[in-house]
């Protein structure tokens, strides 16, 4: 592929909406959303040049949002411990016409998913709230199938045990 600024801006027409909606579920809010989506098209136009085959561009986008996510997440959490940045109370991933329970319910869920360990939290939110295969998510994540199992029942292990606890 040309690295070519017109065949960047057709790739982010075509793919933004992906990696945002991506973005949005790892991340867990949507106030460093554009700075995560600006991060990975300025990444993935420096590797452009490199792509050799078209048909894997979203999947190499996907890692790409992984990756960046994985740092922000990380250095969230970093800031958090030394209580250089607040969390939000409220997650707004919900949509407008859930019902008070859903949305007390997605909140909740949302709660308990930012605790896990970053690791955990990307692999269980792509599969169960981007609904990826354990294949794709191994292949963004750069690890490997059994990895990804190995971190989805640690989560859902945690997640079981948290959520008995919040209730």
């Amino acid at each position: 592929m040309d690295a070519g600024q017109g065949e960047l801006g057709e790739l982010f027409r075509r793919y933004a909406p992906y990696v945002a909606s991506i973005g949005l579920k790892l991340l867990g809010r949507d106030d460093e959303l554009d700075y995560l989506v600006q991060d990975v098209f300025v990444e993935a136009q420096r590797g452009l040049p490199q792509l050799r085959d078209p048909a894997v561009v979203k999947a190499w986008l996907g890692r790409i949002t992984v990756r960046r996510a994985v740092r922000r997440l990380r250095r969230r959490k970093l800031r958090a411990f030394f209580s250089l940045e607040a969390l939000p109370a409220e997650t707004v991933l919900v949509d407008a016409g859930a019902t008070p329970e859903e949305k007390a319910h997605a909140a909740m869920t949302y709660r308990l998913v930012e605790r896990l360990p970053v690791a955990q939290r990307i692999v269980w939110t792509l599969k169960h709230l981007e609904g990826e295969t354990l294949d794709a998510i191994a292949g963004m994540c750069g690890v490997s199938k059994t990895t990804v199992q190995r971190r989805l029942r640690a989560a859902e292990r945690a997640l079981g045990r948290r959520g008995r606890r919040a209730r």
